[in-house]
């Protein structure tokens, strides 16, 4: 019985070490990274993040070291990182968007709705976001910060879709006052910092119903009463 089961444990011994050796074999290495996001993005850019990963074993990754590498860029504000076996890796991204730019030193800063700086271009450039002006801002760690008063419209701002933003060609905060200044057509009294996302709701419908028509001003302050003048 004796040698029976010291057979029986050389044949448990080599199931097992079998087993192990295939976990660590190269079938499970990391060969391929596949980017999900919504837009179109340079996905070059990220190599320097992934490629001390090409290699290690799909069972062991370190997922967090994987994420924090990526969340270095600065256009990226969230990552989710799924393991497709058995050496694949997808990454969703989620990437910041451009809310809006400033003048800083005859430059263009575009910043995100966390005061992330995206890009700086010269002043002559055209952009698809609005100006920012009239709001004061300071320089930390690399990011922009505004006073907590400016919270409500950078959200309603990142919020809008990029063809809604793209109308707007100033915000303009001044006495307690939001005005803006449209692409085509003249000046929006939003009022005071409250009731933003109504306020802008209203205005997207304005815009729509009258793209044939030249607006001259729109008073936004009372939202239930809202005033549109046309040329």
């Amino acid at each position: 019985m004796e040698k029976k089961y010291q057979v029986v444990l050389l044949i448990l011994l080599f199931i097992l070490l079998t087993f192990i050796s295939f976990l660590f074999s190269p079938f499970f290495d990391v060969r391929d990274f596949v980017f999900h996001s919504r837009t179109e993005f340079n996905k070059n850019e990220l190599r320097s993040s992934i490629n001390k990963f090409y290699g290690k074993n799909l069972l062991f990754l370190n997922e967090d070291e994987l994420k924090n590498s990526l969340l270095k860029h600065d256009l990226i504000s969230s990552v989710q990182v799924e393991k497709s076996f058995p050496s694949t890796i997808h990454v969703v991204i989620e990437e910041r968007k451009a809310v809006a730019w400033l003048k800083n030193n005859d430059q263009k800063l575009i910043f995100s709705a966390d005061g992330i700086i995206l890009g700086e271009v010269d002043l002559n450039e055209e952009l698809a976001v609005p100006q920012f002006e009239n709001s004061p801002y300071y320089f930390s760690n690399n990011k922009l910060e505004f006073p907590h008063y400016t919270d409500d419209i950078i959200k309603v701002l990142n919020d809008l879709g990029f063809d809604f933003l793209a109308k707007i060609k100033k915000v303009n905060y001044q006495d307690d006052i939001y005005k803006l200044y449209l692409k085509r057509g003249g000046g929006v009294n939003l009022g005071r910092n409250n009731e933003l996302e109504e306020k802008f709701a209203i205005l997207n419908s304005i815009l729509k119903n009258n793209q044939d028509n030249e607006i001259d001003y729109i008073n936004l302050q009372v939202t239930k009463h809202p005033v549109i003048k046309l040329k």
